[in-house]
């Protein structure tokens, strides 16, 4: 995973070569989900759930900011979204058991079991 805005360019490049027109707006869409997720559980007290729901939040905006391009980079870029949404579907449902309860335990649940 990219851990700066330099590696997040390459990483786009080598990964996403041919939707380079989306990388700007991909990046800023996930840098304002952290940045918005991280103010709720600062300020309100909202903690994060699963890291799944700042794809989902990201995805959000990218919808919402497509209808600023023209219509064929628009259709491009909703089916892009589409695409992450479904990908972040199916990670969020591997982790989770038939129950609904995640399968990875926090560190004070299994603090309690020792």
């Amino acid at each position: 995973m990219p851990r700066s805005l330099n590696q997040c360019w390459t990483w786009c490049e080598n990964w996403l070569p041919a939707g380079k027109q989306f990388h700007a707006i991909g990046i800023a869409a996930i840098c304002w989900a952290i940045w918005k997720t991280r103010n709720k559980a600062c300020f309100e007290g909202k903690l994060l759930n699963d890291p799944v729901s700042i794809i989902c939040y990201a995805c959000a905006l990218m919808g919402y900011w497509a209808g600023l391009f023209a219509e064929s980079d628009k259709e491009a870029l909703i089916a892009g979204v589409n695409t992450m949404l479904e990908i972040a579907t199916k990670l969020l449902n591997k982790k989770r058991k038939v129950g609904g309860r995640l399968l990875l335990k926090d560190g004070s649940d299994a603090d309690k079991q020792n």
